[in-house]
């Protein structure tokens, strides 16, 4: 997790909220071995949820080598191994079902559906 650690811990610029405090409510989540806090709205309203976890920002926010070390979670092929996860992204991020759906909704939906402690929220 090394070349995202700095994501994971840099202190996020929150500025003015509705309340007008500038402070946001934040959970606690356990992602890999890092306990990171993420803000609220992050986790529960799907179309902030979406706006951030997309194909847009995996090509145009994240560095080479933070795709280069997502990348080494997803499955590898025989041939073609790259061309074909650069299609599962796609499929992925598209919101195409694998099996029993996609697993970015699946997540979503498992961030905002269920207690903190059931769904690796801290």
């Amino acid at each position: 997790m090394d070349s995202l650690d700095h994501m994971l811990t840099d202190p996020l610029e929150l500025g003015p909220c509705g309340d007008g405090h500038g402070t946001r409510i934040m959970e606690d989540c356990l992602l890999g071995g890092t306990r990171v806090s993420l803000p609220e709205d992050l986790l529960e309203d799907p179309e902030i949820f979406f706006d951030v976890v997309s194909l847009s920002t995996w090509q145009e926010v994240l560095s080479d080598s933070q795709r280069e070390h997502l990348q080494q979670f997803l499955p590898h092929f025989p041939e073609d191994s790259v061309e074909q996860q650069n299609e599962l992204i796609l499929a992925l991020f598209s919101g195409e079902n694998f099996r029993f759906g996609n697993p970015l909704h699946i997540a979503q939906k498992l961030f905002r559906d269920t207690e903190p402690a059931e769904s690796g929220i801290l």
